[in-house]
């Protein structure tokens, strides 16, 4: 399980050395409010899909059973999206955008 706010996700690794591995992963939103999960995302879980997605690249890297050129793509991925994630916390003002 990995998660980023209101957003949780299971991952799945099948397989074995010989056959490979293969990964699968869904993303659901838990309602605060009520308990109840759910795939209905809204605009306002935007951000935090950036961040699970960041977790979820620095997690499946870090398993080690994939090929290095992936594993490569998603150490990348997940360094640009702290930058990404840092920019825009850091920043609510980003090209004249405010929150209103």
């Amino acid at each position: 399980m990995a998660g980023a706010e209101q957003l949780t996700a299971s991952v799945y690794k099948t397989g074995d050395e010989l056959t490979g591995f293969d990964y699968r992963f869904n993303i659901t939103r838990l309602n605060n409010h009520t308990g109840r999960v759910n795939q209905w995302l809204t605009p306002d879980d935007l951000f935090a899909m950036v961040k699970l997605v960041r977790v979820l690249s620095a997690e499946l890297a870090d398993d080690g059973c994939m090929n290095e050129s992936l594993r490569g793509q998603l150490i990348r991925l997940a360094a640009a999206l702290d930058s990404a994630i840092a920019e825009v916390s850091t920043n609510e003002n980003v090209r004249g955008v405010t929150d209103q």
